[in-house]
């Protein structure tokens, strides 16, 4: 039995900002990267999240791009330091355990 690759860091990140994107959330939270991990996972699907919000039609007022709150900016990038610096390095499941219980820490 071959075990499931590895969740890619950048993955988890540009999926999270999808799904504040795909929300209508002008800043990305933890709870959109736990929402990521397990759509990544396989365990939730982007239309279980709710309808989508299109920025068209009056969705969040959008600047240069999503904010991020200092607390999940400071965890994000300590993670990416301890995986060294190296936004392709995948995710052991028992760092992706770790991250996300780091992100339930912080909702």
């Amino acid at each position: 039995m071959t075990s499931p690759e590895p969740i890619r860091f950048a993955d988890i990140l540009t999926t999270a900002s999808a799904v504040a994107n795909y929300l209508g959330a002008a800043t990305i939270t933890a709870a959109h990267l736990l929402d990521a991990i397990a759509i990544l996972c396989g365990e939730r699907r982007m239309e279980d999240l709710g309808r989508p919000v299109s920025p068209l039609l009056g969705g969040a007022t959008r600047g240069a791009g999503p904010a991020v709150p200092p607390a999940v900016q400071e965890l994000v990038q300590r993670w990416f330091a301890a995986l060294g610096s190296d936004p392709n390095a995948g995710l052991a499941p028992e760092q992706l355990a770790a991250l996300r219980q780091d992100l339930v820490d912080i909702s």
